[in-house]
């Protein structure tokens, strides 16, 4: 079985915003943010580990509400991006 780490460093997500929504985050506002790319699973994909087209394997991530795919490290190849954000609050940083 592989072991699976993931990538915390800062990377550009591939992804194009498609809607927002408002949500309220702790005591500020922020906006939901959900984006799209061919790199990412369906909307409806509820699992863990996710394999893009480009055969990079990601693990889900993210604060309650959010999905964002952290890329595993150890099976990390040129050309993955670090993290695929799918879904996120706009001060996602």
């Amino acid at each position: 079985m592989l072991k699976h780490f993931m990538a915390l460093a800062l990377g550009s997500a591939l992804a194009l915003p498609v809607s927002a929504e408002g949500i309220s985050a702790g005591s500020t506002k922020a906006t939901m943010v959900t984006y799209t790319s061919p790199m990412m699973p369906p909307a409806n994909y509820r699992g863990q580990w996710w394999t893009s087209p480009d055969k990079c394997q990601y693990s889900r991530a993210g604060r309650p509400g959010e999905t964002v795919w952290y890329l595993i490290v150890n099976t990390a190849h040129e050309g993955c991006a670090q993290r695929l954000i799918q879904r996120a609050y706009s001060d996602y940083q």
